[in-house]
């Protein structure tokens, strides 16, 4: 799908470079310097404050890339998901209702946000389009017309409704909500390919082999974080999609202090 950096409430361009790339590529590394117990100098201050001090120490505490983008949200970044998180409310109702039809957790409205920040007009590089971001093979797929000057990608009903048909195949193949987030971001022959040459159908351990792209890894705990402090949980509960691949409907949380 879409790459994070084209997202409009962030693409913020300086130097040539944009900011939000530039904070992925930051999070990123200061997570694998942790997981290598390597230190990390940031080089933006205004970065480094929203980053997290110690990597999660085992599998119920919060990962540490999601704990990095939780404090951007609501520090650096804070007045972008704003902006957006206000925008979502003219969609909300609708968006919950094409998921709810598909039996999908309403939780993956946050894709949005990191998506488009739920603006309709949005187009990346990659030329996606719309509240999410898709390409226009993959809107025809799920029945949005991209011809004769007509672009359905950019209606928020039509393309809601295309976005939860295709997330709900996705999560028929992978059976795991990280993995559905992945495939959504990178498409999902790459993520098959990826977990056929690790040999696992786990994310965060994908991510850390280094076969997903750096993107990838950095959108599927940016989404989780959107989700987190969308839903009200700072300071209560880290977001973590439930492992029980069994329920498709089902978002639990960890505990986590938000404070450290």
């Amino acid at each position: 799908m879409a790459v994070l950096i084209s997202a409009p409430n962030f693409a913020i361009a300086a130097e040539g470079a944009p900011r939000w790339e530039r904070l992925l590529d930051q999070i990123l590394t200061r997570a694998e310097a942790e997981r290598a117990d390597v230190p990390v100098r940031a080089s933006s201050p205004q970065v480094a404050s929203s980053l997290p001090s110690t990597p999660a120490p085992n599998a119920t505490a919060a990962n540490p890339l999601v704990v990095g983008y939780v404090r951007y949200f609501s520090g650096a970044g804070a007045r972008q998901f704003q902006a957006s998180r206000k925008r979502l409310e003219e969609y909300r109702a609708m968006i919950e209702e094409a998921l709810d039809q598909e039996d999908l957790p309403r939780e993956l409205m946050w894709i949005g946000l990191v998506e488009s920040g739920y603006n309709t007009l949005a187009r990346s590089p990659k030329n996606a389009v719309g509240i999410w971001q898709f390409i226009p093979e993959t809107a025809q797929t799920f029945g949005l017309r991209v011809v004769d000057g007509v672009d359905e990608r950019s209606d928020p009903f039509k393309s809601t409704r295309a976005a939860a048909r295709y997330l709900k195949v996705l999560y028929a193949k992978f059976r795991d909500w990280p993995l559905v987030l992945a495939a959504y971001n990178t498409g999902e022959r790459r993520v098959q390919k990826a977990m056929e040459r690790s040999r696992t159908a786990d994310f965060w351990h994908l991510a850390e082999s280094g076969l997903l792209p750096r993107e990838t890894q950095a959108y599927v705990p940016a989404v989780l974080a959107a989700q987190f402090l969308g839903e009200g949980h700072l300071a209560k509960a880290a977001p973590k999609l439930d492992p029980v691949r069994s329920a498709p409907s089902r978002v639990v949380f960890a505990t986590f202090d938000a404070s450290r």
